[in-house]
């Protein structure tokens, strides 16, 4: 066998995994390189890019498709393209390894052009692009060298070339570059900003609240008898790990309590800066506000009520002083989402606050420490800023926030709707009584009357709870006796009215532009 025939048996099998192996690397460098400067990671940078750049009908594609789990399916579809990708050159450097080698500039060319148009741009993000792109161009060039050394000019002939010698070097160098990126993407990911967890979230925060004699006041109990305790019923107060979460944050930002700041401008007579200290000791404002997103499809779980605790953002505003002419309140999170509201929504006597606490302590990671906004009666893609960095009071022209370019109302006041918790659609029950729940909201407006429907017949009113507030969702039960019902299939429909009068609305709407509408129903089979 000649020297061409044995190098081909050896290098064939290996080539096409060589871009794999160094993907890792090139990810635990531009992780680790974030990391000590606080900055995105390039495959961060590039999924948040999708995130921002996805045209209309494949963003409402996957938020209907997968809903909160949208980011996981985007990780692992940049992942699965990369890998493809890099199978592909792997395919290609069998026969010229200048290929994987151009790979490495373009990946890199990619990587700065997206970090440049991102919306936390900035030319210090650029440092991760550039170390991953060396650590991969090195990489791949060792690797290519291991498996290649006629090229290379090592050897000259197949008499000379030891059985074993290149697949050794090889598989050294490919498990020390994978070993290497792992190691690289866990210590990037313990550093800087991204180092903290939630235990240190909770214990810093604290100190801070210690350290000023203020902390969270306890939260108050479950006022009688809002809470039905119907098993299958959402329950009134949402504990923090179950309560929803939608943003545009392909990372969540974890940042550190002693270095954030809030800063407060734009059309006002003084600019003010708020730190965590400041909020935490004047956190004074505690209520029970339902939150819900204007993507929740009719019967939906993208809803929730919690107990929140901060600074009413009127008295904040008030301090700036407000200059005439503002209309909107702009505000801006330390990822670069932004959102506007009208002026008035923060001017009128509403609970609207800077929160600081979520159901007795520190905001989590996830709903936006240190701070986030919460404005009750407004969908959250207009209001709800987590990671709080920035207000501004503007003037509509001035500026639009994330969703408005992209098709979305600009104001987003928040519809009555009812849901069905209980029983489950295409639940089989028996011929007896059967006890039916759920809850229904109309944030700022409060619940006046739900009712329940069976087969298009005559609506019934439902028993209500107590109620626990006009910004609060109210649950509602209904004990339906089905012993008379006939077996087989049955339509079961809810609808609620709110405190103004007006009765939830009929006719199906999708979610875009600016919330959805219709009755929520169940199909019960009756044995």
């Amino acid at each position: 066998m000649d020297g061409r025939s044995l190098r081909g048996l050896r290098v064939r099998k290996s080539r096409p995994v060589l871009p794999e192996l160094a993907l890792l690397l090139i990810a635990g460098a531009g992780s680790f390189a974030a990391g000590l400067i606080d900055a995105p990671a390039p495959l961060t940078a590039l999924a948040t890019s999708v995130i921002d750049h996805a045209p209309r009908p494949i963003e409402r594609w996957a938020i209907d498709q997968f809903g909160t789990k949208d980011k996981l399916v985007l990780a692992w579809s940049v992942l699965a393209v990369l890998a493809v990708c890099g199978a592909f050159v792997g395919s290609r450097a069998r026969r010229k390894r200048s290929v994987a080698l151009t790979a490495a500039f373009v990946l890199a060319a990619v990587g700065a052009f997206i970090t440049l148009i991102g919306r936390t741009a900035g030319l210090s993000g650029l440092i991760p692009v550039v170390v991953a792109a060396a650590a991969g161009w090195a990489v791949l060039w060792s690797l290519l060298w291991a498996l290649d050394p006629f090229r290379a000019g090592r050897l000259s002939s197949a008499e000379t070339l030891a059985p074993t010698i290149d697949r050794r070097r090889f598989i050294g160098l490919g498990g020390a570059s994978a070993v290497g990126g792992l190691v690289l993407q866990r210590a990037g990911a313990g550093l800087g900003v991204q180092g903290l967890d939630d235990r240190a979230r909770l214990k810093a925060a604290s100190k801070v609240a210690s350290d000023l004699g203020a902390s969270a006041q306890a939260v108050p109990s479950v006022p009688v008898g809002v809470d039905l305790g119907i098993e299958g019923v959402a329950p009134w107060r949402v504990p923090n790990p179950n309560f929803y979460r939608i943003d545009t944050a392909f990372v969540v930002p974890r940042l550190k309590a002693d270095d954030w700041k809030l800063t407060i401008g734009g059309m006002v007579q003084q600019k003010r800066v708020y730190t965590y200290e400041d909020l935490v000791k004047r956190a004074n404002l505690n209520r029970d506000v339902t939150l819900m997103c204007v993507s929740n499809e009719i019967g939906g779980g993208l809803v929730g009520n919690a107990h929140f605790q901060g600074v009413r953002l009127s008295e904040l505003l008030d301090e700036c002083g407000v200059l005439p002419g503002v209309e909107q309140v702009f505000s801006q999170s330390a990822d670069g989402w932004t959102c506007g509201f009208p002026i008035e929504a923060a001017m009128d006597g509403r609970d609207a606050m800077v929160a600081v606490f979520m159901n007795g302590e520190p905001l989590p990671y996830d709903h936006g420490f240190p701070a986030r906004l919460v404005v009750p009666g407004i969908y959250g893609y207009v209001s709800a800023t987590k990671w709080l960095s920035q207000i501004e009071l503007l003037k509509w022209a001035d500026a639009d926030g994330y969703w408005i370019p992209r098709g979305w109302s600009r104001l987003g006041p928040v519809k009555t709707s009812s849901r069905i918790d209980t029983p489950r659609t295409y639940a089989t029950v028996k011929r007896e009584p059967i006890v039916l729940g759920g809850v229904a909201w109309a944030q700022h407006r409060g619940i006046d009357k739900v009712e329940v429907q069976f087969d298009l017949g005559d609506w019934v009113e439902a028993k209500l709870a107590a109620d626990g507030g006009i910004d609060t969702w109210r649950q509602w039960t209904y004990t339906w006796d089905a012993s008379n019902a006939e077996p087989g299939n049955h339509l079961v429909r809810v609808r609620a009215t709110d405190r103004t009068g007006a009765l939830q609305l009929e006719d199906p709407v999708p979610v875009a532009p600016n919330g959805a509408e219709g009755f929520h129903s169940i199909r019960l089979k009756v044995v």
